[in-house]
């Protein structure tokens, strides 16, 4: 997997009464986690890289400390989102890397042959379809 693919910037939203900078500084103390509280709201943008936390670590990381992000049913499903693409990015660092030269070339052969419904009942420009 591309090196890009593993730096991410994500933002978890805060209640109101939490203190945004003091959350970000708990965040900015773990190696490898850049965060900052963003002025126009209660919420901290947060910079890591995959293979060293996720998401749901650095949410329940801020559980842990006392502060509470929002918790309504949007805010639960794109974190639980987040959660799903990252833990099958994490189990698919380990995979080998895919050789698509075979396939490439089988993609060549088929688009060179005329393929399509050869039914009675399939019109005809759908029939000789390439």
């Amino acid at each position: 997997m591309p090196h890009e693919e593993a730096f991410k910037t994500r933002t978890i939203a805060l209640r109101v009464n939490d203190d945004v900078a003091t959350a970000a500084a708990v965040l900015n103390a773990l190696e490898g986690v850049s965060a900052r509280a963003l002025p126009d709201r209660p919420a901290i943008l947060l910079s890591y890289t995959l293979p060293e936390h996720t998401l749901a670590d650095l949410v329940g990381q801020l559980v842990a400390s006392g502060f509470h992000p929002i918790d309504g049913p949007l805010e639960k499903l794109r974190l639980a989102l987040i959660a799903y693409g990252e833990d099958v990015q994490r189990h698919n660092f380990d995979a080998p890397v895919i050789a698509v030269k075979p396939r490439d070339a089988f993609s060549r052969i088929y688009q060179h042959h005329p393929h399509g419904d050869a039914d009675e009942t399939t019109p005809e420009e759908s029939r000789h379809y390439r």
